[in-house]
C-alpha cells in the first residue's frame, strides 16, 4: 500500500490542466492552419476570389512553377521529418499536400494534347510577339518570319516606328498599325499579312474613354482574305501592375465580343493565363490553341527566365471552327516576351 507522502507527491494540483488549452490552440494554428491558408493564398487564389488583386494575380500567373515548388517542399518535409511527422505536424503537411494536389489538378491537364483536328480545311499560320515598346530585334524577327512563313503576324507594343522598320525587311508582307504615327510604340499593334493571306483588311477598335467597352490600349480586328468568315481580334490587355490591375478583369471580359460570337480568333498579349478566373470568364466559348496542343505551360513571359518558370500570357484563342495543329514558343532577342507560333486549320 503506497504511503500518504507518496500519494501527496503524485496528486495533481487542483485546476491545473496537464496540457493547457492555449498551448494546444497555438500549436494547431502554427502547424496546421497557417501553412494551409498560406498554401491556398499562393496556389489557389482564384478559388477564394483574390486573383483579381495584387499580389495574388501574380501568384495565379505562376501557378505551374509554384505548384512544382510546393510539391518539392512537401516531399522534403516528409523525408527530413519522417520520424517526427505525427500529430498536428502531420496534419499540416497533409493539408498543404492536398492544396498542392488541387493546384496540380488545374495545371497538369494543360500539358496533355487533345485529339488532332481532322484533315482538310484551310491552313493558317499565325505568329504573335509583344515587341516590348518597339525594342524587339527587327532583324531576328524578320528571320523568324522568313523561316516560319506565317500568314498573319500580330505585334503588340509596335506602332508606326516599329512597323516601318520591320516592313523594310519584309517587303513582300503588307503591314498596318492601329495608332497614329506620333503615338509611342507601346500603344500600338502592328499586323503583317503575307501574299497568301490575300485581301485582308484591318480596322482599329478604340472606344470612347469611360464606356463599358473602353480599353487602355487600342485593339484591332482583321477580316477577309484567307480568314473567310473568321474575324481575328488583335489585342493587348492591360498589365497586372498597381494603377492598372483594376481595369484588367474588364478588359479580359471584352474577349466576349469574339468568343461569344464566332467564328473568330483572338491573338495577342492578354497578360493572363488559364489560372486566372478573369481569363476563364472573359474567354468563355474560346479554346486556347496552346492548351489544345498541350503546350500552354511554356512561358512567353518573362523571356529572361527559363520557360518552365515563366507564364504563358500570349495567346491564340479560337472559336466557331478553327482548330490548332501545332503550337510553338520561339525566342526573339530584344523583347521581354517570347513569340507564339500557331499553325491552325480553318
Amino acid at each position: 500500500m503506497p504511503s500518504v507522502a507518496h500519494l501527496v507527491r503524485r496528486a495533481p494540483e487542483p485546476g491545473a490542466p496537464r496540457r493547457p488549452v492555449v498551448r494546444r490552440v497555438v500549436r494547431v494554428l502554427v502547424r496546421v492552419v497557417v501553412p494551409v491558408v498560406l498554401a491556398v493564398l499562393v496556389l489557389l487564389p482564384d478559388l477564394v476570389g483574390l486573383d483579381r488583386h495584387l499580389p495574388f494575380a501574380v501568384f495565379a500567373a505562376l501557378r505551374p512553377a509554384l505548384a512544382v515548388a510546393g510539391a518539392g517542399v512537401v516531399v522534403v518535409l516528409a523525408v527530413l521529418c519522417r520520424r517526427r511527422l505525427r500529430g498536428t505536424t502531420a496534419v499540416g503537411v497533409a493539408g498543404v499536400a492536398v492544396v498542392v494536389a488541387v493546384a496540380a489538378g488545374f495545371v497538369v491537364p494543360r500539358a496533355v494534347p487533345a485529339a488532332p483536328p481532322p484533315p482538310g480545311g484551310t491552313a493558317l499560320t499565325v505568329l504573335e510577339l509583344n515587341a516590348f515598346e518597339g525594342r524587339a530585334d527587327v532583324g531576328a524577327l524578320a528571320d523568324v518570319v522568313r523561316r516560319e512563313r506565317p500568314d498573319l503576324v500580330v505585334l503588340p507594343e509596335a506602332g508606326e516606328r516599329f512597323r516601318g522598320r520591320i516592313a523594310a525587311l519584309l517587303p513582300e508582307y503588307r503591314s498596318w498599325t492601329n495608332v497614329p504615327a506620333r503615338a509611342a510604340d507601346v500603344r500600338g499593334i502592328t499586323v503583317l499579312s503575307s501574299p497568301r493571306a490575300g485581301d485582308v483588311t484591318a480596322r482599329t477598335i478604340s472606344d470612347a474613354p469611360g464606356t463599358p467597352t473602353d480599353t487602355r490600349y487600342p485593339w484591332a480586328e482583321i477580316t477577309g482574305g484567307i480568314l473567310g468568315p473568321v474575324r481575328l481580334g488583335a489585342v493587348h490587355v492591360v498589365s497586372i501592375v498597381p494603377g492598372w490591375v483594376a481595369y484588367w478583369p474588364g478588359e479580359l471580359a471584352q474577349m466576349q465580343r469574339w468568343c461569344a460570337a464566332g467564328p473568330a480568333l483572338v491573338v495577342g498579349d492578354l497578360n493572363a493565363t488559364p489560372d486566372h478566373s478573369a481569363f476563364r470568364t472573359g474567354t468563355r466559348g474560346c479554346t486556347d490553341a496552346a492548351t489544345e496542343r498541350g503546350g500552354s505551360l511554356a512561358g512567353t513571359w518573362f523571356a529572361g527566365a527559363p520557360r518552365a518558370l515563366g507564364a504563358q500570357i500570349d495567346h491564340v484563342l479560337m472559336t466557331g471552327g478553327p482548330r490548332a495543329r501545332e503550337v510553338a514558343v520561339l525566342d526573339v532577342p530584344g523583347s521581354d516576351h517570347r513569340a507564339l507560333l500557331a499553325r491552325l486549320t480553318l
